[in-house]
């Protein structure tokens, strides 16, 4: 674990510090296949200071890593959630980038949908097994629904008990 702090280059009153928690490496030969749901921030807040773009090019970084036994799909949230790739093998590359780089930022944060439909789309994937595990991808500003961490840590803790982890 290690930390990082610097002022914003944006606002000198805020401070931004960075985090940073490096895993057990594992070799590709010994990885087990990924069961991925992307679930993704796209509300206004997200066209803020390249938010969305960040999030782009690091979920091109994932894709780079994917092959032929790993299975990816995406979900999107801002006023309402919704499917925008259904799960497709990982060597999909072309397509699943395409699908990325159409994102943009509009509407509310509907925090809450867009989790429930990742969830839904990650119960319907999940393969004993493997890796299963839905990566969100948010400013962490939720505006409608239960937005409070309460809520969302209870549905997360259930999830994963079940095999799914975020």
């Amino acid at each position: 674990v290690f930390t990082e702090t610097t002022l914003s280059p944006f606002d000198h009153n805020t401070v931004f510090m960075k985090v940073g928690v490096k895993g057990k490496e594992i070799s590709e030969s010994r990885r087990q296949p990924l069961r991925l749901t992307m679930v993704i921030d796209v509300s206004g807040s997200m066209g803020y200071d390249t938010r969305l773009e960040l999030v782009k090019r690091g979920l091109h970084m994932i894709v780079d890593r994917l092959d032929s036994e790993d299975q990816i799909g995406i979900v999107t949230f801002g006023s309402t959630a919704r499917v925008v790739l259904s799960p497709v093998p990982g060597d999909r590359k072309r397509q699943i980038l395409a699908v990325i780089d159409n994102l943009y930022a509009t509407g509310s944060t509907y925090a809450e949908a867009g989790l429930k439909l990742g969830y839904e789309m990650a119960s319907e994937q999940y393969t004993a097994g493997h890796t299963n595990r839905i990566i969100l991808c948010s400013d962490g500003v939720a505006n409608v629904g239960r937005t409070g961490p309460e809520e969302i840590m209870r549905e997360v803790t259930r999830n994963a008990q079940s095999g799914i982890t975020l």
